[in-house]
């Protein structure tokens, strides 16, 4: 599933909303509504915003360095 930075800001908003009191926090993907709420729903927001961050951060492109050694006895 592909995830953007909406989504991510969705998912912070739910956990916002349940961490401040509000018993139902919705988030919408793809059509789609869930209704998050409770302790537990928060536990599962968390570790989809994780997700998230991840999918996020591997889109980004990681600069490498490689570093090759050539050696000779001086023969």
């Amino acid at each position: 599933m592909a995830y953007t930075t909406d989504d991510l800001a969705q998912i912070r908003k739910a956990i916002l909303d349940l961490a401040s009191g509000l018993r139902v926090a919705r988030v919408t993907k793809d059509g789609r509504t869930i209704e998050y709420s409770g302790s537990a729903d928060l536990d599962k927001l968390r570790e989809v915003e994780r997700q998230i961050i991840s999918y996020l951060d591997t889109g980004k492109a990681r600069r490498t360095r490689t570093r090759y050694v050539t050696t000779s006895k001086g023969l």
